[in-house]
């Protein structure tokens, strides 16, 4: 009769009534980027070493849990930190996305690793007998076992048993894979786990009885059925029954992730003597000669598979007698589970063909799922011992064991899923992608960049709008305050041409959230002039510096114009010292009186081209009022704005001024971030004509090491990173998002700057991403393909930047 195995537990230690003790331990989520092979081998390389350090524990216990996202409990702690004016629609969209997450989500699971390990027994001194035994303890805990109490508690005797063995078992998992003790609400999850898979997930609170409860009926063959008060579920257990010679790449405890349902996985490995390990190569060797004897019987040739297998025991046998290599006897089984008996045979239908595709077999034992299902319990007995895989180090390390999907923030606002595997699509993909715009300046544990700053890069129509106004919006719900700069002039008219009469009734709160924003719109009106004159909003050295700048680039000066040059800083200087409210057209008339001739004529340049057009907004006699920012959400958009291309100087008048304009409002935008008693959110579009001027460059390496002790978070929004990859600039970055390459030089640029492995897959995969599509690197320095996804039609509406094409497109490919 099968006996539940656990006696006592007491933190991650579990006592069982064959008074043996299991240590458990929850690992490290281990991540690897995007086709990076050398960072594949490094976790292969260390679960080896791990393999062969925990031969000197007798048995290890590896579970893979699935823990099912609560999507309502992440929204629920999300919305806590919302505040200001826009809290309440931001509850009001929390409460939209959860609807629609949780029917489109419903299978969406978190995998977690636990290993457990058995404990060594340490050898009672005299010592410690004597002072446990006065304590009565010992003897307590007798007289409850007599009466037949099942609580947890421990006594100091049994627990000093097996500490100095379990603290052994926490630095070497430590060394290796990075490990945490579980908590005890940790280990009777797990423990309630077994008993409701399918069903409701329990939280982990409660005594131990509870825990067990459950009917199991395994009277369908080769399915296990779970019966609760008002639920019921149905499991089917698939151990492996066979495995190749060769296991290289097969990653046979990672693949199913990409999978819409949930597989959980536990594997027991036996380490025993290197005498008894010698003895199982020996009875191989001896099956070896047996087949041979039978070829030669039949007068057959050899068979190539039995002389690689013959090959590699003699390198076994060598390993195992000179460098006392161990071997694992290992017992795996997959458990599949869901509502109906029918879903769990399509389902572990499914995961047998995928694994015999990897020349794995998998079976479904009609008469041993209740043995199989008392064999996953923690701490219990191997029971079904019919299915032992006998594996070196290297081949149980290709299972990949702790490798992970996940990318980006625990608790944040959904962005998109991760679709980093060929094939897969949005629809397909169970693994979203959360984010968080205000967490990495924290310095969270685990976390490569401490910095909230961003990059999104990519060509024109491949989803860099779309992805930053999707996080701007987001972005409100925590009070943040927000200036974006918009020389392209098109965020107010696309956000308001969203607003279709009908959104009053189906999206109320919508409307109110767009036309609340507070949008600036720059002109070369008169009206309009010397709004950006850097005099007239900056102080000090940094005034001076800026309109020096400013005034430099205007003229175009050869390195060998330094008269010009010299007189433009005189002039600053004296406008600035001498005006009560000095402004750039005081200092061009300075320039214009002045007897050198050369310098006349830069003032008359300046005057001509300050006095008309866009250029206006640079130029004031010190007159002007400044651009209130008094409003949450600031949007700054410039009429009649020509840029250049992308990487490309600017060539004609209209384009220099453009790139001119962008150094003061680059500044402005500068002292809008310094404002640390709010947390802010300051956005460059076209940031990459800041990097191509020297005044800019500066500005936006100030921004980047300063913004973090600011509350300021950076967002660039560029064609290329190539302005960025620096190191400098490269190491204050926090997140970095990037669309498809044009070319395979910017392809090779992009992944030094995401540091991913450079490759031809990779290069591949970045010239290749379609609209919507972008890598990502977060926070934890965590790599993956995404496709963003926006849950709300409106949203949707007033992102698309793409002009009314008439019904063109929808005609092209109805024919198609």
């Amino acid at each position: 009769m099968l006996q539940f195995p656990i006696q006592s537990y007491q933190e991650n230690v579990i006592y069982t009534h064959d008074t043996e003790a299991w240590a458990y331990y929850r690992l490290q989520e281990n991540t690897v980027g995007i086709n990076e092979q050398e960072a594949e081998n490094n976790l292969v390389n260390r679960l080896q070493r791990l393999a062969w350090q925990l031969a000197t524990f007798e048995e290890i216990d590896y579970k893979i849990v699935p823990i099912p996202v609560d999507i309502d409990q992440r929204m629920d702690r999300l919305q806590e930190q919302y505040e200001g004016k826009y809290a309440e629609t931001g509850h009001y969209y929390t409460e939209r996305a959860k609807v629609i997450l949780r029917e489109e989500a419903e299978n969406v699971v978190d995998y977690k690793f636990f290993i457990g390990v058995k404990l060594k027994r340490r050898e009672l001194d005299e010592s410690l007998i004597h002072t446990v035994s006065s304590s009565f303890k010992s003897m307590n805990r007798y007289l409850q076992k007599l009466a037949g109490f099942k609580g947890h508690e421990v006594d100091d005797v049994t627990v000093s048993l097996f500490k100095e063995s379990e603290e052994e078992a926490f630095i070497t998992l430590l060394n290796y894979l990075g490990a945490y003790r579980v908590k005890e609400n940790e280990l009777r999850y797990i423990i309630r786990h077994q008993f409701v898979r399918g069903q409701a997930q329990p939280d982990g609170e409660g005594s131990l009885y509870p825990l067990t409860e459950g009917i199991l009926d395994p009277g369908k063959a080769g399915y296990l059925h779970i019966k609760q008060l008002d639920q019921e579920s149905w499991c089917a257990f698939l151990p492996v029954s066979d495995f190749p010679i060769d296991l290289s790449y097969k990653e046979w405890a990672y693949f199913f992730q990409l999978y819409p349902f949930t597989v959980e996985v536990n594997m027991r490995t036996v380490y025993k003597r290197k005498k008894e390990d010698e003895n199982q190569t020996n009875t191989i060797k001896k099956r070896f000669r047996d087949q041979d004897a039978q070829l030669i019987e039949a007068n057959e040739d050899d068979d190539s598979l039995i002389n690689t297998g013959r090959e590699l025991l003699h390198d076994l046998e060598n390993q195992i007698k000179n460098q006392g290599k161990p071997l694992l006897r290992t017992h795996i089984h997959f458990v599949v589970y869901g509502k109906t008996r029918e879903e769990v045979r399509k389902r572990a239908r499914r995961l047998k063909m995928d694994f015999r595709d990897q020349q794995i077999e998998l079976v479904q034992p009609l008469a041993d799922q209740l043995l199989l299902f008392h064999q996953s319990l923690p701490g219990a007995n191997i029971v079904a011992d019919d299915w032992e895989q006998i594996l070196t180090p290297e081949s149980f390390a290709e299972s990949l064991f702790s490798l992970t999907r996940k990318v980006g923030n625990t608790v944040g606002f959904y962005l998109g899923k991760n679709i980093s595997h060929e094939g897969e699509s949005v629809e397909g993909s169970q693994s979203l992608v959360f984010y968080h715009p205000f967490l990495a300046h924290l310095g969270l544990k685990g976390s490569k960049y401490s910095s909230p700053h961003v990059t999104i890069s990519g060509p024109t129509g491949m989803g860099k709008s779309f992805l930053l106004k999707d996080i701007l919006l987001n972005a409100v719900f925590f009070g943040a305050k927000v200036l974006m700069t918009d020389p392209k002039d098109e965020v107010e008219k696309k956000f308001k041409q969203a607003l279709t009469p009908e959104l009053e009734v189906t999206a109320p709160f919508f409307k109110d959230l767009i036309e609340s924003f507070h949008y600036i719109t720059l002109s070369g009106e008169k009206k309009d002039a010397g709004k950006l004159d850097p005099l007239t909003f900056l102080d000090g050295e940094e005034a001076q510096d800026a309109a020096v700048g400013v005034l430099e680039y205007l003229s175009e000066l050869q390195s060998n114009e330094r008269n010009v040059k010299t007189a433009i800083y005189k002039g600053v200087r004296h406008v600035m010292q001498h005006e009560q409210r000095p402004g750039l057209l005081n200092v061009v008339r300075y320039l214009q009186t002045s007897e050198d001739r050369d310098v006349q004529n830069v003032g008359d340049l300046l005057y001509e081209i300050g006095t008309n057009g866009v250029a206006k907004l640079m130029f004031s006699n010190g007159d002007v009022e400044g651009i209130s920012l008094n409003e949450q959400v600031n949007i700054l958009q410039i009429q009649n704005l020509n840029l250049p291309d992308e990487g490309e100087k600017a060539t004609t008048r209209d384009e220099h001024i453009a790139v001119a304009l962008m150094q003061p409002l680059a500044k402005f935008a500068t002292k809008f971030a310094r404002d640390d008693s709010v947390v802010k959110m300051t956005i460059f579009e076209e940031a990459w004509m800041l990097m191509n001027t020297g005044a800019g460059d500066k500005l936006i390496n100030e921004l980047l090491r300063t913004g973090r002790s600011l509350r300021s978070a950076v967002y660039l929004i560029t064609q290329s990173t190539y302005e960025y990859n620096k190191p400098q600039i490269k190491e204050n970055i926090g997140t970095k998002f990037a669309f498809k390459a044009k070319t395979t030089e910017e392809a090779g640029n992009i992944i030094e700057f995401l540091g991913m492995e450079d490759n031809k897959a990779n290069r591949n995969l970045l010239k290749n991403l379609t609209e919507g599509q972008c890598i990502v690197e977060d926070m934890y320095g965590r790599t993956a393909k995404i496709q963003t996804d926006v849950l709300f039609d409106e949203w949707i509406s007033a992102f698309n930047t793409k002009e009314n094409d008439r019904g063109r497109a929808e005609t092209e490919e109805a024919f198609i």
